[in-house]
């Protein structure tokens, strides 16, 4: 019976003990977790900073960006990339120019003081013009608007200037390129030069014009031989008529001088009095059917004249 109740109490000794190890081991473990949470925590805190502080600089220079381009939107401006697919482009047009140049369907004009470059259809390409030992070369669009001037001065330095609907978009001197808001005395030249290469085609469409109607008149003098006498009005090739030429004349001389402008063109005619008549004449020559004669052989003056002799016929 003792025996009995000292292996009872034996026992629940290690059972005690065992209880105690065990919550020693919870309380032991509760705080190495803490502690390594609490470590945890701070560097989480101390990592967290330095994210935020990335975050509010990349975000600081988004806006920044976007703030500038909003900006320059509002002034008319263009953005770099903007700007860098023009002056591409420009680029590729120069290169463009320089083949069409050297093919058989580029017009050339030249004379001591410029070279000017057209298409077939005598639209403008290039020009070139030396001002004050400076040398300046214009590039234009499709459309005939400048969108180039590259400037070589005198001694020997380069400035490339790039339009868009006449506003100047990038400047490069040598071979440097600047995206930045311009320089006043930058500007000025722009505008200048720009100004310049608008007034350059205007003068230079009203010259070939002028050439045109003069290539035209000349074109009927060579077709006059032989005395002014035989003509009725020798003069209806070179100036528009007015009502004293034609006084004094029946409706079958008014007949014969509206005709005489067209056989002076070589024109041969189907009605064998008027044929008879002119090849009276020693300056006649037949050369085009009346089936394919083309009145646009005629002059913008010689046009004219037909129609106002034959209201007086």
């Amino acid at each position: 019976m003792a025996k009995q109740k000292k292996k009872k109490k034996t026992g629940l000794v290690l059972a005690m003990l065992a209880c105690l190890v065990l919550v020693a081991a919870i309380i032991a473990g509760c705080i190495i977790y803490m502690n390594l949470d609490k470590d945890s925590g701070t560097q989480a805190d101390e990592q967290r900073p330095v994210a935020e502080d990335i975050g509010e600089q990349v975000k600081s220079f988004e806006e920044a960006q976007s703030g500038e381009q909003k900006e320059d939107s509002g002034n008319g401006q263009m953005d770099s990339k903007q700007v860098d697919a023009a002056v591409n482009e420009i680029a590729e047009r120069w290169n463009q120019s320089s083949s069409f140049i050297r093919s058989s369907d580029c017009t050339e004009y030249s004379d001591d003081a410029r070279t000017d470059y057209y298409d077939k259809d005598g639209k403008a390409v290039r020009f070139v013009q030396e001002n004050d030992g400076d040398t300046f070369t214009y590039l234009f669009g499709d459309d005939e608007k400048l969108i180039y001037i590259y400037e070589r001065d005198s001694e020997g330095q380069t400035f490339h200037y790039f339009y868009q609907d006449g506003s100047l978009i990038c400047y490069r001197s040598g071979m440097g390129r600047n995206y930045a808001p311009f320089g006043a005395d930058v500007q000025k030249n722009a505008e200048e030069y720009y100004q310049n290469g608008v007034s350059l085609l205007s003068d230079r469409l009203m010259d070939r014009k002028e050439e045109e109607d003069k290539k035209d008149e000349d074109d009927g003098e060579d077709l006059i031989e032989g005395n002014p006498e035989d003509y009725i009005l020798p003069e209806s090739n070179k100036r528009l008529l007015t009502e004293e030429d034609l006084k004094g004349l029946s409706s079958e001389q008014l007949r014969l001088a509206r005709n005489e402008i067209f056989a002076r063109h070589g024109r041969i005619f189907g009605s064998s009095d008027l044929q008879d008549y002119f090849e009276s004449k020693p300056w006649y020559k037949g050369t085009a059917d009346a089936d394919d004669f083309q009145d646009s052989s005629l002059s913008e003056i010689e046009s004219k004249n037909v129609e106002f002799i034959l209201e007086h016929e």
